[in-house]
């Protein structure tokens, strides 16, 4: 009978996240989630190629900055790409990988947040409220099936590393110690920033559960699974000084101070994805609902300790505290905080990248506000909340209606990792280029990569500039070794096709030379004299790579140590818990009812309907108050427009969103517009540019993409938010928009006949209803 109750309780949590974890598998997740696709499906193939190569943990590889090499590796949490290479070992194409290893992260994300609050209450509704309340978050939905980042792998386990902490706790022992230092170990693998957001709050509440029980067990585990990845993030440090990693905290987008999220934004209903639009995207949202659950955790942790719980008050305020501290900190409200805390916070880059640890505390919180209610209430108000959570996600998880970056499906190849490296400007499929060695001053732009080719590959022309001083008679380039044969007439210096790197070292007929890098180009130069020589390049291991693999190896002793004991003894130091009533089983009934209802919406609803979906029309755009169809000459069409608000004050944002269509030819890259500007003669101008124009804003990659990208037939929703001046008198102002050429700097011609009332038109850009400032 147990057995059959917790199985239930098993497949009921399963059912209740299938609807996230199914489109992770059956649609082609990789392809339509920003970084997966554009980065970290692409990094994995050159990950597994460096493997097969014979380097077990590849810091630099040589196919990357279009054969050039990159220390990428270094720089990265390497277990994502491990798990590829697994998967990949076992037949799974690496787009193929990625679906499983997300599917699997999802399935962490509830199963981790069950487990915690279960660990804490002792109850399963109140489990499984928070189990789908963190799940079906904006922000984790955003990270793992919209963005498609190594974060999320994470990110979904910061409820596991706290409920190792908890047990651990709560029953000390050799085998819950290595359980929860495995935990935190895996956390910090999966990504580099990503445990940051945790780090505090994790040891904080080992602090707190130290003093609670008497033990100093959670503190150790957090500082054994740093120990543990020292192999990983030691040589991270002194290497930092050779890569340009202050590009990826310096662009105006990565910092927090100068990025905050509006309010609305942040509260904004389910995103509802339209059927006719390519660019749908749930948002950097956390939701009005999660945030109600979150707030009502402040009269729900009064009454908890006003009844005598104090324990479950405890964990309430906590984690509703925390919850509404980082709400605080997206907000504009927190600017001079985050200006403050500038050099500790700054490494945060994005302010929504604690979006993930408030939406743990905001779904603890709505677990922990149902454990507060009697039983039979818990009982009642558990499957509305579970029922409610994941119905307003649904439309969220169309994800075959996102963009779609890349065209593979079920493997990658090397061609369309150049490809795609080029496309992005042959940064080593990177944001910025942050880990191109700082010896490369020349930029990589079109005239490089144009130079430079997409099929360079050092194994056929491991010299960059070919002599007839220098005969090559044999070359073997592989991941971080290179063996050249070569044969010079007179003294030269070789250029390698290498990027130099201070781990490089090499050796001329078994004696080593110097290794410099050509100015401008950063490629590797060495110094050879007349004769027939071997040359070896190899990349050493630094001291600090050293120190890390020693630091890693004692706690992995230690750890072996504590698992031999655990496996041999299994002695348990059990705590007596206070008795509580049964939670009852789900009723068959009902797990047959939901698993009816996913195969409704997969076999039915999905591809027969476009129910929980919008549909555009040309009489109906959504997301836009009005329809309308302008063509410009050169550019993609306007189908509509919203205005929200007509009134603003100075100092606001005046929000304004167009919907344009893609249309075939755009073959450079446009800039959106909008103008807000003088609608009289006599209005006094801006007294910082002398203009008419009072306030604009432009977005070089509307929609979130660049123009050249955009679908043709397809819509795409471009939200722009014009900050108004604090001196701009008031009055009625024309707002102006349309496209304009950031090449030619002119801007493109709307066709006059297509323009109705109460449009306009002012020489090259659309007028739409005018605003006032009041």
């Amino acid at each position: 009978m147990a057995r059959a109750h917790s199985w239930r309780w098993a497949a009921l949590l399963l059912l209740v996240m299938a609807a996230a974890i199914y489109p992770a598998l059956a649609w082609n997740s990789g392809a339509v989630a920003h970084d997966a696709a554009l980065e970290h499906i692409l990094r994995g193939l050159t990950f597994s190629e460096a493997i097969d190569d014979g380097v077990l943990y590849p810091r630099w590889v040589q196919f990357l900055h279009l054969g050039l090499g990159s220390p990428i590796f270094t720089f990265q949490g390497p277990l994502p790409y491990y798990g590829l290479d697994l998967l990949y070992r076992l037949g799974l194409g690496h787009p193929l990988g990625w679906r499983v290893l997300m599917a699997l992260a999802l399935l962490a994300a509830g199963t981790g947040t069950f487990l915690l609050i279960y660990e804490i209450t002792m109850r399963r509704w109140p489990a499984l409220v928070a189990a789908v309340a963190f799940l079906y978050a904006p922000y984790v939905l955003r990270n793992t099936l919209e963005r498609g980042s190594n974060e999320a792998f994470s990110m979904v386990l910061y409820p596991w590393v706290l409920w190792g902490l908890l047990r651990l706790a709560r029953q000390p022992s050799a085998g819950r110690f290595v359980i929860a230092t495995l935990l935190w170990s895996a956390c910090i693998a999966a990504h580099v920033l990503g445990p940051l957001m945790l780090a505090p709050v994790a040891a904080l509440l080992a602090i707190f559960l130290g003093w609670r029980y008497r033990t100093w067990a959670p503190l150790l585990a957090l500082l054994a699974g740093g120990l543990l990845t020292a192999f990983i993030w030691a040589p991270m440090i002194p290497e930092q000084a050779y890569v340009q990693v202050h590009r990826d905290f310096s662009s105006p987008d990565a910092l927090p101070w100068d990025n905050p999220i509006p309010v609305d934004i942040l509260l904004a209903p389910p995103a509802v994805y339209d059927v006719a639009r390519d660019n749908n995207a749930p948002g950097d949202r956390i939701g009005l609902l999660q945030t109600l659950l979150l707030l009502m955790g402040v009269p729900a942790t009064a009454y908890a300790w006003l009844r005598g719980r104090r324990d479950l008050a405890l964990w309430l305020g906590g984690a509703t505290a925390l919850g509404i501290l980082l709400l605080w900190l997206f907000t504009t409200y927190s600017d001079e905080a985050w200006r403050l805390l500038a050099p500790v916070l700054g490494r945060v880059q994005y302010r929504t990248r604690p979006m993930g640890l408030q939406a743990l505390a905001a779904a603890a919180t709505a677990g922990l506000v149902v454990a507060v209610l009697p039983l039979r209430w818990q009982r009642l108000l558990g499957p509305a909340l579970v029922a409610v959570l994941a119905l307003v996600a649904l439309p969220s998880l169309y994800i075959d209606l996102q963009h779609h970056y890349v065209a593979f499906t079920t493997a990658a190849t090397q061609e369309e990792v150049r490809q795609v490296e080029a496309r992005m400007g042959a940064k080593a499929l990177t944001a910025y280029g942050e880990f191109t060695p700082i010896w490369r001053t020349d930029p990589f732009d079109q005239a490089a990569i144009a130079a430079i080719g997409t099929e360079l590959d050092a194994a056929a022309t491991p010299l960059a500039a070919p002599s007839s001083a220098v005969q090559l008679l044999a070359a073997d380039v592989k991941t971080q070794a290179w063996d050249l044969q070569m044969e010079a007439r007179a003294p030269i210096t070789l250029t390698l096709n290498l990027l130099y790197y201070p781990r490089w070292q090499a050796l001329v007929d078994g004696q080593e030379v110097a290794l410099r890098p050509e100015p401008g180009s950063g490629l590797a130069q060495l110094a050879v004299s007349a004769g027939t020589h071997e040359v070896a390049l190899r990349y050493r291991r630094t001291a600090a790579e050293w120190i890390g693999f020693g630091i890693s190896g004692l706690a992995l002793a230690l750890l072996v140590v504590l698992t031999g004991r655990a496996v041999r003894g299994r002695r348990w130091v059990h705590l007596e818990q206070p008795a509580q009533p049964i939670d009852l089983a789900p009723p068959v009934w009902l797990l047959l009812g939901i698993a009816g209802l996913l195969a409704f919406k997969a076999f039915y609803v999905d591809p027969q309907t476009t129910w929980l979906r919008c549909v555009s029309t040309a009489e109906r755009v959504c997301g836009a108050e009005a329809a309308v169809d302008i063509p410009f000459a050169g550019g993609h069409r306007l189908r509509g427009y919203a205005v929200p608000s007509q009134r603003v004050q100075p100092g606001d944002q005046l929000r304004v969103t167009l919907v344009w269509q893609g249309e075939p030819g755009v073959t450079s890259p446009l800039h959106s517009f909008v103008h807000v500007r003088n609608s009289l003669p006599d209005q006094p101008v801006d007294p910082r540019s002398g203009s008419e124009i009072w306030a604009q804003q432009d977005h070089p990659a509307p929609a979130g993409l660049l123009t050249t990208e955009f679908v043709p037939g397809k819509l795409y929703l471009d939200e722009l938010r014009v900050p108004i001046p604090a001196d701009m008198p008031p009055g009625e102002y024309r707002l102006e928009a349309g496209w304009f050429d950031p090449a030619s700097g002119e801007q493109l011609e709307p066709a006059p006949a297509a323009v109705q009332e109460p449009l306009g038109i002012l020489w090259r850009s659309i007028l739409l209803p005018p605003v006032t400032v009041e």
